[in-house]
């Protein structure tokens, strides 16, 4: 089925069901539960810093997810500590990854993109008071990164943010309409086998495509990646 087709059955309604059923937002729930003393900035900061290291995963994402929920249940009170201190957790989390089952590939990489992301520790940022400003959290990734603001592991953070912050907000909100879809290998299947292109295609081409359709649907690009990834692929790909 073409790809315009399969989306014009889907209202934000319907895909607001169907994220809630997404393995990676029921793994944020269950790392939530775990959580005895609820602090959400120190979950909703956490889940940014995991999110931006979790490509070339040994297993899926859901599975790293529940790893990463015991052990912030195991070492919650340390990391409040930290946070309260404005100390850099980064060897907590050199620990963490160099003990994980899943997340050891290229070690030194994600080693130092955590010590970039902790500079952020230094800006006194209250995470809760994004919930509503998505474009401006995207801005500040990307800036203390130093990527570009549609990259796939940026856009993917903001994607996880936003579950976080539902499941300890329960408020119901939409993405904005111009955050770009994450490309990567999946979406870029589903393009290229969808519309049968057969020549290399860049990820800027992708993304304008489904921004097109995001403004003929009304449905903001983070959403129709909902869709393509927990129902369209396992419709057509699996």
């Amino acid at each position: 089925m073409k790809i315009e087709n399969f989306i014009s059955k889907y209202n934000i309604q319907k895909i607001k069901k169907l994220e809630q059923k997404d393995p990676q937002f029921l793994a944020l729930k269950e790392s939530w539960r775990k959580i005895q003393n609820k602090d959400e900035n120190l979950f909703l900061y956490l889940t940014l810093q995991c999110a931006l290291v979790s490509y070339q995963i040994a297993w899926t994402w859901e599975l790293r997810r529940q790893e990463f929920g015991d052990k912030i249940q195991k070492d919650q009170k340390t990391l409040q500590e930290l946070r309260q201190k404005k100390q850099d957790n980064s060897v907590w989390r050199y620990d963490f990854l160099t003990n994980s089952k899943y997340n050891k590939r290229i070690y030194n990489i994600k080693t130092n993109r955590i010590k970039k992301f902790n500079k952020i520790l230094q800006k006194n940022i209250i995470f809760l008071n994004f919930w509503n400003k998505l474009e401006e959290l995207n801005n500040l990734i990307s800036k203390v990164m130093n990527t570009k603001k549609d990259s796939k592991t940026n856009v993917f953070a903001v994607k996880m943010f936003w579950y976080a912050h539902e499941i300890i907000s329960w408020k119901k909100t939409i993405y904005p309409m111009n955050i770009q879809i994450p490309v990567d290998s999946r979406i870029k299947r589903i393009y290229t086998n969808s519309l049968d292109i057969k020549n290399k295609v860049s990820n800027t081409e992708i993304q304008n495509y489904f921004q097109t359709l995001s403004k003929q649907y009304n449905i903001p690009p983070l959403h129709l990646d909902s869709i393509l990834w927990l129902d369209y692929w396992t419709k057509f790909f699996i």
